[in-house]
């Protein structure tokens, strides 16, 4: 019954999204033959106040939806450049994974731990019930899964909620500054922005991600030299 429940409102929030997409897809081209830079500045200014509203709408009923939080994150920064952008999506982020993280603790922890046990998946909520703010904040930091999957292994483990919102906001915020950026420079793909942005986002992926290879290096070889 749960996971009907589950699988019932995510089809919900999937359909409510796309729903908005095209709403604005049509009032985009209602107003405007063309897909420019130019038209879409000129279309995000004409809602006004109501477009950051708009904006946070999206990122809530795309919070269950895989893969789509980098997206939208780009996508800031191309409908508001990189200052409003940037505060947009990671309040946004950090807010509307309150969603994937809740409806893991309605299913109840008890539930999901014994379809999860002996899997992966097991040994990561392993961690987080141990490391808290540090797990949460290496897993916003280090993407070794999608946001959505993060938002639900947090719920399930025994982190708390205000733990769970602070590691979220410090945590995500590098990767969503990059992301921002390069949506702001994609306006401009030829630029050097474009390309700094590119190496930026590349940096913020990769960085982490090198000190976790480095570190399990170390530890392997450590434990080669023990008797």
């Amino acid at each position: 019954m749960k996971k009907n429940w589950l699988n019932w409102l995510t089809a919900i929030f999937v359909l409510s999204f796309g729903v908005l997409l095209a709403l604005a897809v049509q009032a985009f081209f209602t107003d405007y033959s063309q897909f420019t830079s130019e038209n879409l500045d000129r279309f995000i200014r004409g809602f006004g106040p109501l477009s950051g509203l708009v904006y946070v709408l999206a990122y809530f009923l795309g919070s269950p939806i895989p893969f789509l939080a980098p997206v939208l994150a780009a996508a800031g920064g191309l409908l508001f450049g990189p200052v409003a952008g940037t505060v947009l999506a990671i309040l946004s982020s950090t807010a509307t994974s309150l969603l994937p993280f809740m409806i893991a603790r309605r299913l109840g922890r008890a539930w999901v731990e014994t379809r999860v046990k002996g899997t992966r998946l097991d040994n990561l909520l392993q961690k987080a019930n141990q490391g808290g703010f540090t797990f949460i904040l290496l897993l916003r930091l280090i993407p070794i899964m999608p946001w959505e999957m993060q938002n639900y292994v947090a719920g399930i483990s025994q982190v708390k909620l205000p733990t769970y919102l602070v590691a979220t906001l410090l945590g995500s915020t590098p990767l969503s500054v990059a992301l921002v950026i390069l949506g702001a420079a994609a306006k401009h793909p030829n630029s050097w922005q474009f390309i700094a942005a590119l190496a930026l986002t590349g940096t913020v992926l990769a960085v982490p991600l090198g000190i976790v290879w480095v570190r399990r290096r170390r530890e392997k070889q450590v434990e080669e030299v023990q008797p």
